[in-house]
């Protein structure tokens, strides 16, 4: 059975969403998922058991979760030496505007650099506005990115962005490509009873 590390960081939730879909899709292929938020101290997350890492983030302010960053920048070698993803979540993914995409392109890009980081695969995600979770200060400061990027701005509900279908091919394409699997190549099958 392949083992893959599902590791990510959140502000608001929705990123810890985008994973939990991520790890389910694994795991309906036949994978053994350990989702793992990098935000929450556990000690630690080693690369070494696991045959491919997906990495998850949300982009706030031009950057991504200071956890995430610490932990690529801590495991270069085990990250470069099996497949794996990126998934940078931000609602600049759905905006029109080629400034907003040549924006995202280059957070990542700085995220990438800064980390020694070059994985398999990058997969932009489209967020979430969950006004209701915010202060004034941050609802009126997201309501005016959200405008400009074409989602809603009613501030007493929240907006989901994320093609869920997307995330799921991504995620079963990548699974193919690295032939993570339930029974690894190679391995005799168990026998049907």
């Amino acid at each position: 059975m392949s083992r893959v590390l599902m590791l990510y960081g959140t502000t608001d939730g929705h990123t810890a969403k985008v994973a939990s879909v991520v790890a389910s899709t694994l795991r309906a292929a036949g994978c053994h998922v350990d989702s793992i938020c990098a935000t929450r101290p556990q000690g630690d997350v080693s690369t070494a058991s696991y045959d491919a890492i997906i990495v998850a983030a949300s982009v706030h302010e031009g950057r991504f979760q200071r956890a995430v960053r610490r932990w690529v920048r801590a495991h270069p070698a085990g990250l470069a030496g099996r497949p794996t993803a990126f998934l940078p979540v931000c609602l600049a993914v759905r905006e029109h505007r080629p400034e907003a995409r040549v924006e995202i392109n280059r957070i990542v890009e700085r995220f990438l650099t800064a980390c020694r980081w070059r994985p398999t695969a990058v997969r932009l995600v489209a967020g979430a506005v969950p006004y209701t979770r915010y202060g004034w200060f941050k609802k009126w400061v997201m309501r005016r990115i959200s405008a400009r990027a074409g989602g809603g701005t009613d501030t007493s509900r929240d907006y989901e962005y994320t093609d869920w279908n997307d995330v799921r091919a991504f995620v079963n394409g990548f699974a193919a490509a690295h032939e993570l699997r339930a029974t690894p190549a190679g391995a005799p099958a168990l026998a049907a009873r």
